[in-house]
């Protein structure tokens, strides 16, 4: 477990290394809004310059965040997207291109467009209890809001996150480590047997993996992708009105016997912060004999080691976590479904489903 001493003080450090350009998708509530907290309050007037740009639908919420961010961040640049249906490509497309617009405009007299870290938090919790539910682009909305949609982000974005100097950190929240079994043939879960709450974490997660260490691989220096499970944390997630009713009374009935184990609302903003740090590095461009591994690496005048990615390789630029920061050994099927050529798959039939789509199309795949 890194503790969370060492957390703070590795965000601390980051604020301080350079002016700092953030995109969070699902920013206007949640763990998204808990992380955006923690970037404003460590950031305060001692960090180098923020400009964070938030994502969602609910206007009212996105201001009292910001008014909340300026009073702790007063030199900050606070800035809200609006966003519709984000299950739908179109609108992260436009969304994308919006932030685009937005930063170039803010770079119009001289500086470089640019985004250095990406957090993506965005779900609609009740959805996770019903039955699959095509987009009008012929994807599950659920998936779509886990999983596509966020890779669409991250593609429709890559320009700018490849002009950081830093380089450029992706995070993608939701259950990395808790994967299950996969259908390399239903990858979407369109068969109705096969669709379910257990069956969507695992092919979430295990597609949130290939895609991310083909991304990884593809920008070498420049990229590091992170997707992490959280811990149960208490957010207004919760308390949806779309809830089952059992699952309300469940909750309310044993809330306080479980709250002991969740992880605080500060702490989780700090720890999901701690993954755009150095300890979670971009690919090397090129591996030398002497660093090949970087077994012996460090980050934070040594206060912390490199962390080890999804590869198996210590800062392979795409990682895995669990609440405490540290990397979740990859399940040993991964072996067999490297073998069997799914990590190739999966990315084909992402990039499918976005030309698809892009097209005008709905995806059948």
């Amino acid at each position: 477990m890194v503790q969370l001493d060492v957390v703070r003080s590795c965000n601390s450090t980051l604020v301080k290394t350079q002016p700092l350009v953030a995109v969070f998708v699902g920013g206007t509530s949640g763990i998204g809004e808990n992380t955006i907290r923690a970037l404003a309050t460590t950031h305060s007037d001692q960090g180098k310059g923020l400009r964070l740009y938030i994502v969602g639908r609910n206007a009212d919420a996105a201001k009292k965040t910001i008014s909340e961010c300026v009073r702790v961040c007063p030199v900050g640049q606070f800035r809200f997207v609006q966003a519709g249906d984000l299950s739908l490509l179109r609108e992260v497309d436009h969304v994308c291109s919006e932030i685009t617009r937005m930063e170039g405009d803010e770079n119009a007299n001289g500086g470089s467009a640019r985004v250095d870290l990406l957090v993506m938090s965005h779900a609609y919790f009740p959805l996770l209890f019903q039955p699959r539910n095509d987009t009008k682009e012929g994807l599950d909305m659920n998936m779509s809001l886990l999983y596509y949609s966020r890779m669409r982000f991250i593609v429709k974005l890559l320009p700018l996150l490849l002009a950081s100097p830093l380089p450029a950190h992706v995070v993608s929240v939701y259950a990395a480590g808790k994967e299950g079994k996969i259908l390399p043939e239903d990858l979407s879960l369109r068969t109705p047997q096969q669709y379910g709450v257990a069956n969507l974490r695992s092919h979430v997660t295990h597609m949130t993996t290939f895609f991310m260490e083909k991304l990884a691989e593809q920008n070498p220096g420049h990229l590091s992708l992170t997707h992490v499970y959280p811990g149960l944390v208490f957010t207004e997630a919760f308390s949806s009105a779309g809830l089952p009713t059992w699952f309300k009374v469940a909750f309310r009935l044993s809330a306080p016997f479980v709250r002991p184990l969740t992880v605080p609302l500060e702490e989780n903003g700090q720890r999901t912060l701690f993954l755009a740090t150095p300890r979670y590095p971009a690919r090397q461009v090129v591996k030398s004999e002497t660093t090949a591994d970087r077994d012996d690496a460090s980050t934070n005048n040594g206060a912390i080691e490199i962390a080890v990615g999804t590869d198996g390789n210590r800062g392979s630029g795409a990682y895995a976590c669990d609440p405490n920061g540290e990397t979740v050994p990859l399940k040993p099927t991964y072996k067999k479904l490297r073998e069997e050529g799914l990590a190739g798959k999966v990315w084909d039939h992402t990039m499918k489903a976005f030309s698809d789509i892009e097209a005008g199309g709905v995806f059948t795949g």
